[in-house]
């Protein structure tokens, strides 16, 4: 047995859930049942979340199973999707316009908004054969021909369940390393069983479903079908039991399996059991009303798609085998009445114990539909496959791709390394038959930096000799400069140079050279004293202190020495050459004081002042 073969399909009902593993034969020319399971899904847990109950049992079942296929085929409850046959107008082998009516019909048709479910349909052709009266002739006495006419009309079979659901059950499948194949619902499931095995080829033929929660009723009349899902079945029973006995729902089940039974009726006298009694009128009630939902689906069918009256009944499902259920079915409907058999087209494997599945095959034929469909094209063929599937199709679609990329990354970094590889031992290479050069190099570099530095010591030799021959010449240009500067009836009695502007207010330093030339100036009251002790002269001389008098003439209205002195300092320090820093021409010079006249000292026409020069280049010592 090859797994490529084999197919796992799963019956979602709605109060169990059924497993069947098939094999397929060498030429796909029929499919064997060789393990089966069913497992009642928790009713408690089923009430909150079906999805978490579905979870429960399916982990279970491959657990205790050993199930060895991967791929699975899913038919959900029609208690969880919505399905319609709907009469489309002639479309004259147009697609395109197939497709836009088909689709403008289901919006009509499903009663969700199509963006929140999962909806496929299927076309179903048939030839409506009718007879109408020719042509009136003139004779007025010769009978009415009737002539025979055909007409092809189409349906469609609308299909559709809620997207999240469908997708909660195929994430537990694919979970479990599983392959979803089909997703349809079991209408379509147990039609396709059906119709394998000629039901509704020569009568128009009908099935009834009874499961758990639901019961589902298809008709079968040639390649025409009409499904119809009705909200009663073998839990309705139960929920009247357990509100008849105020019990609860898994106390109301095992009651309706030991003693329920359809009542007879009619002449027929009750069970001996008062308990079996009042659970019998209960079946029976129900049945009644399923009976009344069984009518109104024939006349739908019927008076709106003009199908013929069915001639037999079949029946499968859970609830099926209620007791004196078919003979109720036969006394209401007036059909003949029998279990359905969709076993006939496949084959069972030795290993399956056969009394067993007696007990459980009228659980089998929408199973048997998911089998059949793995192996040939059957007559209905809905796909509800959500997102999550399509997106593990394309996954596995392109793996090969996938495959053959990561391939030719491997072989890229193969090339790269040896690449890599080759390029270092080159490098290496080069490296021992450069070390020699580079040895060679080393020495010279250290013999350049060793001459660069006795070349830089020289030069810093030089640079100092060479400053101390410039600055030979400085004292003389600032004299110069200052001597070009000093207008007529003003002199000085001293020079000092200082590193710093001092306030004239404060005591001034000696000067630096006491012997510039200079006479010591007389003692005069209006001038600063001098401060006692020798000071180290400064290093680097920024400013010239001027000390000295000015003449004041009586006759003379002009400016005052000291202004006229200011200006030419002004004047001179603009040249380029200039050895003076006077920078605003409102504050010429920087500090300068100019004692008040002594007057009735007889010298009241001579001033006293100390001035501040800045010079542009420091004078080093």
């Amino acid at each position: 047995m090859i797994k490529d073969t084999s197919v796992l399909t799963i019956d979602v009902g709605g109060n169990c859930l059924k497993v069947a593993e098939f094999f397929a034969g060498e030429n796909n020319d029929g499919v064997t049942l060789v393990k089966y399971a069913i497992k009642e899904l928790s009713t408690e847990l089923a009430e909150e979340s079906f999805v978490d109950a579905f979870r429960q049992a399916f982990t279970e079942i491959i657990q205790e199973n050993d199930f060895s296929s991967n791929q699975v085929r899913v038919a959900i409850s029609s208690l969880h999707a919505f399905q319609r046959l709907s009469k489309l107008p002639p479309l004259l082998g147009n697609r395109a316009r197939a497709a836009a009516v088909v689709e403008g019909e289901a919006k009509l048709t499903v009663p969700y908004p199509l963006d929140e479910v999962i909806w496929d349909y299927q076309l179903i052709k048939h030839t409506k054969v009718f007879e109408v009266d020719a042509e009136p002739t003139g004779d007025m006495d010769a009978p009415v021909e009737k002539i025979t006419e055909t007409v092809e009309e189409l349906e469609a079979l609308f299909v559709a369940v809620k997207e999240d659901l469908a997708s909660e059950i195929a994430e537990v499948l694919l979970d479990a390393d599983f392959e979803v194949l089909s997703i349809e619902v079991s209408p379509t499931a147990l039609y396709n069983a059906a119709s394998a095995n000629m039901y509704g080829k020569e009568y128009c033929d009908m099935i009834l479903d009874l499961g758990g929660r639901g019961s589902n009723l298809i008709i079968m009349d040639g390649n025409r079908v009409f499904v119809r899902a009705i909200p009663i079945g073998g839990n309705t029973i139960t929920q009247q039991i357990a509100k008849e006995f105020s019990i609860g729902i898994d106390d109301a089940e095992e009651m309706k399996r030991k003693h329920g039974f359809v009542a007879l009726g009619g002449a027929y006298d009750d069970a001996d059991s008062e308990v079996a009694a009042t659970i019998s009128k209960i079946a029976r009630n129900v049945m009644t009303r399923l009976h009344g939902e069984i009518n109104r689906s024939i006349n739908a069918w019927r008076s709106m798609h003009g199908g013929n009256r069915p001639q037999r009944l079949f029946i499968s499902g859970g609830s099926s085998i209620i007791p004196y259920a078919p003979h109720f079915l036969n006394e209401k409907l007036r059909l003949e009445v029998n279990f359905l058999n969709t076993f006939p087209v496949i084959g069972i494997a030795e290993t399956v114990d056969k009394q067993a599945l007696q007990e459980t095959a009228h659980l089998f034929p929408p199973m048997i539909g998911m089998a059949i469909r793995h192996i040939r094209t059957c007559p209905i063929e809905i796909s509800l496959i959500p997102q999550i599937i399509q997106s593990a199709r394309d996954l596995e679609r392109r793996k090969p791709y996938f495959y053959l990329s990561a391939a030719c990354a491997l072989l890229l970094l193969l090339v790269f390394y040896g690449g890599v590889s080759a390029n270092s031992y080159f490098h290496k290479r080069l490296t021992e038959n450069n070390a020699h050069t580079l040895q060679e190099a080393k020495q010279a570099k250290n013999m350049l930096r060793n001459a660069k530095r006795e070349l830089d010591d020289t030069k810093g030799s030089y640079e100092a000799l060479r400053d101390v021959a410039r600055s030979r010449n400085q004292w003389t240009a600032v004299l110069n400069e200052l001597q070009a500067c000093t207008p007529k009836h003003m002199w000085f009695t001293q020079i000092d140079g200082v590193n710093a502007f001092e306030d004239p207010g404060a005591a001034p330093a000696p000067a630096a050279n006491p012997d510039m030339g200079m006479e010591p100036p007389p003692e005069d009251p209006g001038m600063m004293e001098e401060p006692s002790g020798p000071t180290a002269p400064p290093q680097e001389i920024k400013w010239l202190r001027l000390k000295g008098h000015s003449l004041v003439m009586a006759d003379d209205n002009s400016k005052a020495v000291e202004d006229i002195f200011q200006e030419n300092l002004f004047e001179s320090s603009k040249k380029e050459n200039s050895v003076f820093n006077v920078k605003k021409e409102e504050n010429r010079i920087n500090g300068y004081k100019i004692p008040a006249l002594t007057l009735g000292s007889g010298n009241d026409n001579v001033t006293s002042f100390v001035i501040y020069v800045e010079l542009r280049n420091p004078i080093k010592q």
